[in-house]
């Protein structure tokens, strides 16, 4: 671009053909690239608006409800930490699970609402939606009332410790279940739901060793 003077004095800027070529792709560009994201955002909408017809299959309603008490004991857990440890080592780590899995729970009971059903009853045989079948206890990574009892009781590097090897052991139960519902739930986003917490999950165990190693808690 050139920079002359008018008449008056005042600069004008003087544009090549070229230059002015590349500004109109530019500009061009970038309204499709909105009308690309608006289009796409109303074709997500529009999918899951059809997603809502389809109904919970016995995957969808299992997963739901198996996955709720899973993640009930996983905010046991990190509020079981936090008691005696708001500021400790794993503090930041104990609340992003209040964070996320606390909006995990509204989501996934939200579901469960929307189609009348409620949490599942206590006393019922857990994962039988993946052709087994286990109390709700003893479902992969929930951990016993000792376990958490230790928990409540520990302090320092000895909470920061167990936190991490709780909540992992926890975490990488709920990617079995997670990976099953992602491959045979009926309703899609459901499926997406379960695959996103599955991966979210095996990367916050990650970052739990990295963290142990971190803070000088490896045995």
């Amino acid at each position: 671009m050139d920079r002359q003077l008018d008449d008056g004095g005042l600069a004008v800027v003087a544009v090549s053909d070229e230059q002015l070529a590349r500004l109109l792709r530019v500009v061009v560009g970038a309204v499709l690239l909105v009308v690309a994201v608006l289009a796409g955002v109303a074709g997500l909408r529009w999918v899951a608006a059809a997603d809502d017809d389809v109904p919970l299959g016995v995957v969808d309603i299992g997963f739901l409800q198996d996955m709720i008490d899973h993640h009930d004991q996983a905010l046991l857990i990190a509020n079981t930490y936090l008691g005696r440890n708001p500021v400790g080592g794993a503090a930041p780590y104990a609340s992003e699970v209040l964070l996320f899995q606390g909006r995990d729970l509204a989501r996934m009971e939200a579901w469960l609402t929307d189609a009348g059903l409620a949490r599942g009853d206590a006393g019922r045989m857990a994962m039988a939606w993946m052709g087994g079948g286990v109390a709700v206890g003893s479902m992969p990574g929930m951990q016993t009332a000792a376990r958490i009892g230790e928990l409540a009781a520990a302090s320092g590097a000895d909470a920061d410790r167990l936190f991490f090897e709780l909540m992992s052991d926890h975490h990488l139960g709920g990617v079995h279940m997670a990976q099953y519902a992602a491959e045979n739930a009926q309703r899609a986003e459901i499926r997406e739901f379960a695959g996103k917490m599955a991966y979210n999950q095996q990367i916050e165990v990650v970052e739990y060793s990295q963290a142990v190693e971190r803070l000088g808690l490896a045995a």
